[in-house]
Order: structure tokens, then sequence, then C-alpha cells
């Protein structure tokens, strides 16, 4: 899917996917970065069907499925 260019404007970019990544791993949500092909810098988007999650989202899921000792 495309980003259109009314979506990129109003978007967060940033200059590197290591920036990208850091902002997603404080969210809340699961969040993953992909570099736009209209500004070429890296928006963020909470899908992720299909798409390979961060580490720090694997391991974050992988936490809240082990059960309570």
């Amino acid at each position: 899917m495309r980003t259109r260019p009314g979506i990129c404007r109003r978007k967060a970019r940033y200059a590197s996917e290591e920036a990208a990544l850091e902002v997603a791993a404080r969210a809340p949500f699961p969040l993953r970065p992909y570099r736009c092909a209209l500004c070429r810098q890296y928006h963020l988007t909470s899908r992720t069907k299909g798409m390979r999650l961060p580490r720090f989202e694997i391991e974050r899921r992988r936490k809240l499925k082990e059960p309570a000792p």
C-alpha cells in the first residue's frame, strides 16, 4: 500500500529507521516503521498483519502470554 501525499504530510517523519524504532518501542500499542516512497523518510504504522514485527514487539507479546506465577 502506498502512502498518499496528504497522509504523508500529516504523519511524523523520522530520518532513520532507528529513530522510528525508538519511538515505536515507547508506544503502548504495536507500531512498526516503514520507509515512505514520497518523502524517503520513515513513518510509523499500526498495520502489522503479515509484516515482520520489531524485536521489542515480539518480546512484549511473549511477556504478555506468559502465565503469572
